[in-house]
């Protein structure tokens, strides 16, 4: 029996021992629906890295500039094993000598119409006094990035402060993420350029830290400038990378991916604006939308490169009652693929009766005797019809 259809889409040391270290409800489609998507994504290329440990620096001058008498390199904590750059305090508020730069060296070379991105990772422990009254990072401990791109001099692009003994490790989940605008702003208050870690001991620490630089940048220096002034306040930086976040094109701009129920049987349209190196398309069909019960419905060769509209049509006479959903998988010639949707199209309105079954030369059959397999017409009580395959 047959279903009409509701139409729905949808150098290593370590700190020494005396300093203490279904889908929601199938989404309840109810409406066609045109789905939009986008049609570039975001690639990670790492370009230059430092991750603290030698043998895998690529940055050749990378290190603290002085170094300070508390700075270093140390193994209790890290992102990747087994070192992380460190500033620890032993003052009391006032030592000057407990600040110091880490820096990486010039990079050059780098393509003005590619995007690029500094990615770090911080983190404030207290393993060098784990009771002091002053452990923990205050506002005036601060982590500046000061960058010179394109060969100009050193500006303090965005700042991390602590806050009332704030401390976090390198697993906490705050992330910080800045546009690198060639200027500083700096207030009492944490806006602008300047980003306050939340107060007292906390998961949500700023532990990942991002800077975007704009495009026609052919040359970054770094500058980590950090700063701490008394007992039991550390800055822990690990795993520095400059990533190349170019966004890249997908083989496909699909404008739209659309299904609806027409006179018993399910249409499927897709549009594309534009094609680069396609090879086909894969429709699929799945009654339980997760896809792990997925049919094909109908493999559609594609343009193979193209700069125009382009309309794409399949029909689907072999669906089931129930809600039907669909999935678009559009294949490259490199053996990519990206999907889309899935969209959905209700199929259980009602049950209509089959009048009669006839072949393709309009005689009547019984089903039930039929000895050949081939392609029928289904007539129902709506005066409406169908292909079927037996």
């Amino acid at each position: 029996m047959a279903a009409s259809c509701k139409e729905q889409n949808n150098p290593k040391k370590h700190i020494p021992e005396n300093v203490n270290i279904k889908r929601k409800a199938m989404r309840k489609l109810l409406l066609i629906f045109a789905t939009l998507f986008a049609v570039t994504v975001k690639s990670q290329t790492v370009v230059e890295f430092d991750n603290m440990e030698t043998s895998s620096t690529s940055y050749l001058t990378a290190g603290w500039w002085t170094p300070a008498a508390t700075a270093g390199w140390y193994n209790n904590a890290s992102v990747s094993p087994t070192l992380s750059a460190v500033l620890y305090g032993s003052g009391t508020g006032t030592s000057g000598n407990e600040q110091d730069w880490y820096s990486l060296s010039n990079v050059t070379g780098l393509d003005i119409n590619r995007q690029y991105q500094l990615k770090f990772r911080l983190g404030s422990y207290t393993f060098t006094s784990s009771t002091a009254t002053t452990r923990g990072v205050d506002v005036a401990d601060v982590v500046d990035v000061q960058v010179s791109r394109n060969g100009g001099a050193f500006i303090s692009e965005l700042r991390v402060t602590g806050n009332t003994n704030a401390r976090w490790n390198y697993t906490a989940t705050g992330v910080i993420n800045h546009t690198a605008n060639g200027s500083f702003t700096n207030s009492a208050a944490p806006t602008g350029d300047v980003y306050q870690s939340p107060a007292g001991v906390t998961t949500t620490g700023p532990s990942t830290v991002y800077l975007t630089f704009p495009y026609g940048t052919s040359q970054i220096a770094l500058d980590l400038f950090c700063r701490v002034n008394s007992a039991g306040e550390e800055w822990w930086i690990d795993n520095i990378e400059l990533l190349d976040i170019t966004p890249i094109s997908l083989p496909v701009e699909l404008t739209y991916f659309i299904g609806e129920c027409a006179d018993g049987t399910n249409v499927l349209k897709w549009q594309t604006a534009s094609e680069h190196n396609s090879s086909h398309y894969t429709l699929q069909r799945s009654l339980s939308g997760d896809f792990l019960d997925a049919v094909t419905v109908a493999l559609t060769p594609a343009a193979g490169n193209s700069f125009e509209l382009i309309n794409y049509v399949e029909i689907d006479n072999m669906y089931d009652r129930g809600i039907n959903y669909y999935k678009l998988l559009q294949h490259d010639n490199d053996g990519q693929i990206t999907e889309y949707g899935p969209i959905a199209i209700d199929n259980s309105d009602k049950i209509k009766k089959i009048v009669k079954i006839m072949n393709l030369r309009g005689q009547e059959v019984n089903v039930e005797n039929l000895t050949a397999t081939g392609i029928y017409i289904e007539l129902y009580d709506d005066g409406t019809m169908r292909r079927i395959y037996k």
